[in-house]
């Protein structure tokens, strides 16, 4: 899941004063010298005098509970403004919602810039709720060092609509701990989806309230952790063609991935009070009533070590797993990128964007997240460093930001095998979050429903989405 037209207008206006004012000189050099050189002292001091127009945005903001963000935050804003003395900067803690940004901007109170999901590129810029930055990307000087697995999902005909962040693929989440206390050796990273029952079967433990597997089983959550095995089994959540949007989860792959959770069902590794959300899943884990749970890259290692107290060596993350042996493990890809405001003014769009990439590819960046992990050590926590980031892995920056990670002792190290069979597919392009919250309903009915027709369901749950949202979308062409 943030302005130079002003100063660019001001620039315009300068050249615009002296033109003028060369021009009159010209004309009256025969005439009157003396009102040459009256001319020319005028120019020289509106050439001296003239300032940087302020410009007042509105950028991101951290919760109030948030101290180490809201601490790093400030020093960013301090620096920025050190070097942009015109520039007003406010903050706005609101976390973009897809059922509120339309409200938003209706309203004209969105921020500046915010930040937003990347399965949100296509959408707000459908809708105009986010800017067109092509220009602003195109004529900057690391436009060419732009990770693009994380620019596509943000670029609709051609045009960019967003700078991005970082990025995650899909992954489970192993306590090592678990396995080792039932005598269960840890399975192969390059995994199946029959070992993955067969390992969640051998570390289940009722008796304890420790489950084998803990699933999303509620709100969105719940489609978008089952979107993962619909993936991995080669499947799509939806297919555009000729400018028509057609459900596409109800194919064999889709039938496939909801066997799979008919298994684990039948198999009894799940918790007993399945339907849990997000939090309520990674809560489980941190306390250690779960062996496996499937999150972002390393948000579940993250919350397990820092908030549920986990050593850190106890925690290993695996790729989603393959159908098949040899198969390809690919798990849903998501992330956050950068929106500025539409309705802004040039200048403000351009002092956006220049707030948001200020410190891309710089020292300033790498000694923030170098702060960030020294900070963490002294507070005994672990820094869990994203999977995916804005910069290419290959590039300079890339080497100099895992050399900068080399130096710290509390750096959480994923498995370099891991690395290499991570291969991440993007959200839907058309109404994701909808289309989880529909296949929700559709894995919670195979949670709870005995002799269900599991194709029926899918059928059934493809057609109402495709009346209820896909026949209403306007594909732009």
């Amino acid at each position: 899941m943030k302005k130079l037209t002003a100063i660019a207008a001001s620039v315009l206006l300068l050249s615009m004063l002296t033109a003028a004012c060369g021009s009159s000189g010209e004309k009256d050099t025969a005439t009157n010298t003396d009102k040459t050189n009256q001319n020319t002292t005028t120019t020289e001091a509106t050439t001296t005098e003239q300032k940087d127009e302020p410009v007042t945005i509105t950028v991101q903001g951290q919760k109030p509970d948030k101290k180490e963000a809201i601490e790093q935050l400030n020093l960013k804003i301090n620096r920025f403004k050190a070097a942009n003395a015109n520039v007003t900067i406010k903050t706005d803690d609101w976390e973009y919602n897809p059922n509120e940004i339309g409200i938003k901007m209706a309203a004209n109170n969105a921020p500046t810039e915010f930040t937003s999901y990347l399965t949100e590129g296509r959408t707000l810029a459908e809708h105009s709720w986010a800017a067109d930055l092509t220009g602003l990307i195109g004529s900057w000087e690391h436009k060419d060092d732009l990770n693009p697995i994380m620019t596509k999902p943000v670029t609709v005909d051609g045009k960019i609509y967003g700078v991005p962040v970082d990025a995650y693929v899909m992954t489970i989440t192993l306590n090592k701990k678990i396995f080792e206390e039932k005598g269960v050796p840890l399975p192969p990273l390059d995994w199946t989806w029959d070992e993955l029952i067969d390992a969640a079967k051998k570390v289940n433990d009722p008796a304890k309230g420790i489950a084998g597997f803990i699933p999303m089983g509620k709100g969105n959550e719940a489609g978008w952790n089952w979107t993962n095995f619909l993936y991995a089994a080669g499947g799509d959540l939806q297919t555009v063609v000729d400018g028509k949007v057609t459900a596409a989860f109800n194919s064999e792959a889709g039938l496939k991935a909801l066997e799979l959770y008919k298994n684990l069902k039948d198999a009894d590794v799940l918790p007993k009070n399945w339907a849990l959300g997000y939090g309520d899943a990674l809560n489980l884990f941190n306390q250690g009533r779960g062996a496996m749970v499937m999150c972002g890259s390393g948000n579940a290692a993250d919350a397990a070590i820092n908030t549920g107290g986990i050593n850190k060596d106890d925690i290993v993350v695996y790729p989603i797993p393959s159908l098949t042996k040899g198969g390809k493990h690919t798990g849903v890809l998501g992330g956050s990128f950068k929106v500025i405001n539409p309705k802004a003014n040039e200048a403000e769009q351009k002092t956006a964007f220049n707030w948001i990439t200020s410190e891309y590819y710089t020292d300033d960046f790498l000694n923030a997240i170098d702060s960030e992990i020294t900070t963490r050590k002294n507070e005994g926590k672990i820094y869990i460093p994203q999977t995916i980031f804005y910069w290419k892995p290959e590039s300079e920056f890339g080497k100099k930001f895992t050399d900068m990670l080399a130096k710290h002792d509390n750096v959480f190290q994923y498995d370099p095998t891991l690395m290499s069979l991570l291969e991440g597919k993007p959200e839907a392009e058309y109404e994701a979050q909808q289309t989880y919250a529909e296949i929700a309903t559709v894995v919670q009915k195979v949670l709870t429903t005995k002799n269900l027709d599991l194709k029926k369901t899918l059928d059934d749950s493809a057609n109402k989405i495709q009346s209820e949202v896909y026949n209403k979308i306007k594909v732009q062409k």
